[in-house]
C-alpha cells in the first residue's frame, strides 16, 4: 500500500467511523463497528470497490493508525472517542417518525415474521430506501416496509441514531408490508423438500450385493465342481496297463 493510498484510506474510514456511520448503514456499538460489516459498507465506496478485508486488516496492525483502535482478536475497530463525533455514542428515544422506514429480513424468516412480528436485539429501520436495499444486500435479505404509526400505535419503540438510522426491538406483524409468500415465493426461497433416506441397513445390504455381482463379473470363468474330479479316459488306460 501506498503513502497516498494509505492516506485515502484513512481519511475515509474516519469519516465512516467516526463521523456517519448512519450513511453507510452502520450501528456502532460503543462506536465499534465489525471489521466485516466495516468491509462490506466500504465495498460499496466508489475507490474502494476492489479492497480486500486482508488489505484492511493489515491497515490497522502494520500502520497503527493514531485516531483508530483495532482490537484483532474480536475484529472490532473504532474512531477513538477522543478523536470522534460525540454523536455516534448517542442514540435518542423519538415520538415523531417518517410515515414509512425499512428493514430488511431474511427471505426463510418472512414467512414467520410476516404472521408474528419482528423482535430482535437491534432491528435497524431508515427511511433512505436505497440505503436499505444496501443493507439487505449484504445480509441476503428482503426490504420490508414499516408502517411507524400503526407500529408505535401497537407499542413499539424507536431510537434515532444520528439522521439515518432508526433503532426498535420488535415491530408488530400489522405494521410490517413485504413481498406476497405465495408459491412463487416459495419456489424461489424456500429449500424444497429432502428426500427420505433409506435405513443404515437397507443402504448396506444393497452396498453389498453390488460388490458381490461386481466381484463375480470379474472372475474368470471355471466349472465347479465337488469332490475328487474324475479321471479322463487315457489316464485309467495307463493305469491298467501298468497293473498287468
Amino acid at each position: 500500500m501506498t503513502d497516498r493510498e494509505r492516506k485515502k484510506l484513512e481519511k475515509m474510514l474516519y469519516y465512516v467511523l467516526g463521523r456517519r456511520p448512519d450513511e453507510f448503514g452502520l450501528l456502532p456499538n460503543e462506536g465499534f463497528v465489525r471489521l466485516k460489516d466495516l468491509h462490506k459498507a466500504l465495498v460499496e465506496i466508489d475507490g474502494f470497490k476492489n479492497i480486500r478485508i486482508k488489505k484492511l486488516k493489515d491497515f490497522f496492525l502494520i500502520f497503527k493508525p493514531e485516531r483508530f483502535e483495532y482490537l484483532e482478536e474480536q475484529e472490532i475497530v473504532r474512531v477513538k472517542p477522543e478523536f470522534a463525533a460525540p454523536e455516534i455514542f448517542k442514540r435518542d428515544f423519538v415520538d415523531e417518525l417518517p410515515q414509512v422506514l425499512f428493514t430488511s429480513v431474511k427471505p426463510k424468516a418472512w414467512v414467520k415474521v410476516s404472521e408474528n412480528g419482528l423482535a430482535a436485539e437491534k432491528i435497524i429501520l431508515t427511511p433512505d430506501e436505497k440505503l436499505a436495499q444496501r443493507i439487505a444486500k449484504r445480509r441476503g435479505a428482503l426490504v420490508v416496509a414499516v408502517d411507524t404509526q400503526k407500529a408505535m400505535t401497537a407499542g413499539a419503540i424507536f431510537e434515532r441514531f444520528l439522521e439515518k438510522l432508526y433503532v426498535s426491538t420488535w415491530i408488530p406483524a400489522e405494521a410490517l408490508r413485504g413481498p406476497k409468500i405465495d408459491e412463487a415465493f416459495k419456489k424461489r426461497y424456500l429449500t424444497p423438500p429432502k428426500k427420505e433416506k433409506k435405513p443404515l441397513e437397507e443402504i448396506a445390504i444393497a452396498e453389498a450385493l453390488l460388490t458381490e455381482t461386481t466381484e463375480e463379473e470379474h472372475l474368470p470363468y471355471r466349472k465347479i465342481t465337488k469332490g475328487r474330479k474324475k479321471d479322463p479316459d487315457w489316464k485309467k488306460t495307463q493305469r491298467l496297463r501298468r497293473r498287468r
